[in-house]
């Protein structure tokens, strides 16, 4: 992945990670709902979404550190 694809997916990750962030607020708050909540056997979304969020979290700091080596 050249230096353009990877700032090109980093934007792309930073706008998904925005958009959970307009709707959970923050990571931690998401994380501690899902725990207080629960995963309901007929709606993974929150589950989903938390699962979601640490995943681009994660790829965030690895493309990022690609890019500045």
């Amino acid at each position: 992945m050249g230096t353009t694809g990877i700032t090109e997916r980093i934007i792309e990750l930073r706008r998904a990670a925005l958009d959970l962030q307009q709707r959970y607020g923050s990571l931690g708050k998401l994380e501690e709902r899902t725990e207080r909540e629960g995963v309901s056997p007929d709606d993974h979304a929150l589950y989903t979404d938390l699962l979601e969020w640490r995943a681009i979290k994660h790829e965030l700091t690895q493309l990022t550190e690609l890019e500045e080596a």
